[in-house]
């Protein structure tokens, strides 16, 4: 175990934690992403917060628990890693649809469509893309860091993780 991998990933997860917490309910109440108009936007905005700490937790526990994982069984194959690793992006997707399907409603239960596609998409990018990928392609401990996460070889190299 590295300090610096430990490092890199709870830097990763506070700065998901500010954009998803902080700066993407901001924008929404300052109407940069359109405006809602089939519910008031603070009572959407809870409702957000409801999606978004679904969708952190489980980026953040699939993360460390990848690299718990990966610390633990060093000896193991890439190409099963690698496969964890998609199983992994797999369930986060999911989680992202339903948390935004179930947390984007008006009160008769219809979905929200002004904000279906700018919070899908947020959501996508902060669970899968700053939440898990980014940590995990640059904390991936050991011989598997450049096997296993999709794009990891340019990303070591760019960092000098040899």
């Amino acid at each position: 175990m590295k300090v610096g991998e430990i490092i890199r990933i709870i830097v990763f997860t506070l700065v998901g934690f500010i954009i998803m917490m902080w700066l993407q309910p901001f924008l929404y109440e300052q109407r940069f992403f359109g405006v809602i108009k089939s519910i008031p936007i603070r009572d959407w905005i809870q409702q957000y917060y409801v999606a978004a700490w679904i969708v952190f937790g489980f980026s953040v526990l699939f993360t460390v628990l990848w690299y718990v994982i990966l610390l633990k069984n060093q000896g193991g194959s890439a190409s099963s890693f690698k496969l964890l690793w998609y199983i992994g992006l797999f369930i986060l997707t999911v989680v992202v649809f339903l948390a935004m399907y179930f947390n984007n409603q008006d009160e008769n239960g219809e979905l929200i469509q002004e904000t279906v596609v700018s919070m899908t998409g947020l959501f996508l990018f902060d669970s899968l893309f700053l939440l898990y990928w980014l940590p995990t392609v640059t904390s991936t401990p050991g011989l598997l860091k450049r096997k296993t996460v999709p794009f990891a070889i340019p990303v070591n190299d760019l960092m000098n993780r040899n």
